[in-house]
């Protein structure tokens, strides 16, 4: 009896002394990883960036040049022009950006301008794109896709808006051949509003 009192003991110790060795191990390998991690941030070196790219920029200061009495966003997350009348329905779209928006003086929304990149297929449109897409045009948001490798000039850009009315809104001119839209490209449900 008092053999096996002395094994269990001797495996009851064991036990401990393996609880307890793990615990210090766990307890080396997480101050470790916190003295790295700290050591990372220390050492990272931030850089600045240019927030557009090339041919965003060219068409920044066009657009700007084009609607001088037009504000002009660029970068703008889409839930800053669009919104849901109930608490849900945005959600997956909340990190989407648009290019630019453009926008008359009281900060109404006049249409939104998305840069297809040269190795972007304007016959195809992401599905996110066509959600974000869908949900502009549901809000009544003029959407004009323009090719990066073929940007408008101002006087494009003036000829493709035009005065409503008095109000100074602008509408959308259609059917410009130097402009490509997702109206009637790849989604076939949508009205055209250029070809491209």
């Amino acid at each position: 009896m008092a053999a096996a009192f002395n094994q269990g003991n001797r495996i009851m110790k064991a036990i401990i002394a393996l609880t307890v060795l793990t615990i210090i191990i766990l307890v080396v390998i997480t101050v470790l990883t916190r003295e790295k991690q700290a050591a990372q941030q220390k050492r990272r070196e931030y850089i600045k960036k240019k927030p557009l790219s090339n041919h965003e920029q060219v068409l920044y200061w066009r657009l700007v040049g084009a609607l001088p009495d037009h504000m002009v966003l660029a970068q703008v997350s889409l839930s800053r022009c669009l919104g849901t009348k109930d608490s849900g329905g945005l959600d997956e779209m909340t990190s989407k950006n648009l290019d630019f928006v453009v926008c008359d003086k009281a900060s109404d929304v006049v249409a939104v301008i998305e840069i297809d990149t040269k190795n972007y297929s304007s016959k195809t449109v992401s599905k996110d794109d066509e959600r974000k897409y869908k949900a502009l045009k549901k809000a009544g948001i003029d959407i004009i896709r323009w090719r990066a490798n073929s940007l408008p000039s101002e006087a494009d850009i003036r000829e493709r808006f035009t005065l409503l009315d008095p109000s100074k809104k602008l509408r959308v001119v259609k059917n410009k051949t130097h402009q490509t839209s997702i109206f009637g490209i790849g989604i076939g449900k949508y009205r055209n509003t250029g070809a491209g």
